[in-house]
């Protein structure tokens, strides 16, 4: 066990048993908090791995900016 964690144990000890039910709600919001960003990492992880999959599949001359171009003035081209 780490410092950290004995000196956190033995403040609990320390800690009057009718107070335990507030360390206790303290220690799973904290332990919930720690769950969310774990899946909040796997669920961006995921994302990256789809964006860089589907750049994968673009032919190799794809240009951008002519994209960009071409769907603008398919867009807005009667605005003018």
């Amino acid at each position: 066990m780490t410092q950290i964690k004995e000196r956190a144990v033995e403040m609990i000890r320390r800690i009057p048993e009718e107070h335990m039910l507030y360390v206790l709600n303290i220690l799973q919001s904290l332990e919930a908090m720690t769950a969310d960003k774990e899946k909040e990492r796997r669920k961006a992880k995921a994302a990256l791995a789809d964006i860089l999959n589907m750049e994968k599949r673009l032919p190799e001359d794809f240009d951008p900016r002519k994209e960009l171009h071409e769907a603008r003035m398919e867009k807005y081209d009667n605005l003018s």
